[in-house]
């Protein structure tokens, strides 16, 4: 991926849907990125691994990887949406709305803002995370809690967002 733009940028809201409270990221980047350069850019933008299947459904149409089309085909003014899923059998819906379009100004893509740490990729599904997230503080089970917390990582916190890294997995696209 090109470190410079060399189109307009978009300014893109992406929420994690049914996240209770919201999972969101407002990442900017060029309008011509193709489809599987979008879902790369979202992926790292939200802090999933990017290995997984995805779908974009927009216009009407199911748009599956391999697509020959491009962000600004999609979408053309701010409000136009999308509704792009990560790994479909889990169920990771995302709603990415163009929030602007403006002249390009600096390397993209580049995340602005986020609240909440991506769920961890093995949960299938919003509702599976929010058991889990009740699981982990079940004091009733010690094992299965700790057990729980080795899998997620003891320093996961729910709540945290840290931009810094969604810049770092977004740099290292550019980079590759």
């Amino acid at each position: 991926m090109a470190a410079m733009p060399t189109s307009e940028t978009y300014h893109l809201h992406i929420e994690l849907l049914d996240s209770d409270p919201p999972i969101w990221r407002q990442v900017c980047v060029q309008g011509d990125r193709s489809l599987e350069d979008l879902h790369q850019i979202l992926a790292a933008a939200v802090g999933w691994s990017g290995q997984a299947d995805y779908v974009f459904k927009g216009q009407g149409q199911v748009l599956a990887s391999g697509e020959d089309r491009s962000l600004a085909t999609l979408l053309a003014q701010p409000g136009d949406a999308l509704i792009y899923i990560y790994a479909p059998a889990l169920g990771w819906l995302h709603k990415i709305t163009l929030e602007a379009i403006a002249p390009a100004q600096h390397p993209l893509p580049h995340c602005t803002a986020g609240e909440r740490q991506c769920p961890p990729e093995f949960c299938n599904g919003v509702w599976d995370y929010v058991d889990l997230l009740d699981r982990l503080s079940d004091s009733d089970d010690p094992e299965e809690v700790d057990a729980l917390w080795q899998k997620v990582g003891y320093d996961f916190d729910p709540e945290h967002f840290d931009r810094a890294s969604a810049n770092q997995r977004l740099q290292s696209l550019v980079q590759d």
